[in-house]
């Protein structure tokens, strides 16, 4: 249904929530590794994986590159995929 008209009351809207942590542990690294995760796991190549935290349309992922940066971000990347392959 590409012509489907927006709702205000649309029951399949994401709705995010945030919620206190124990202390010491780094929320912000928890949430963006999970948000990567589940990109890769739907195939989402490292490459397009940045693009998810630099877009402001996917204001979760967005908030995390605007408060850590990107090589917060890359770090984590890197962990969830492993080091970028090497050219021969």
């Amino acid at each position: 249904m590409p012509d489907k008209e927006f709702e205000a009351d649309d029951p399949y809207e994401f709705v995010a929530v945030r919620f206190p942590v124990a202390p010491g542990v780094d929320g912000d690294a928890l949430t963006a590794r999970t948000f990567i995760e589940e990109y890769a796991l739907l195939g989402t190549p490292r490459e397009k994986m940045f693009q998810l935290f630099a877009s402001p349309f996917f204001a979760g992922t967005h908030a995390i590159l605007r408060a850590r940066g990107d090589s917060f971000v890359r770090a984590i990347i890197e962990e969830v995929f492993g080091p970028p392959a090497r050219e021969v």
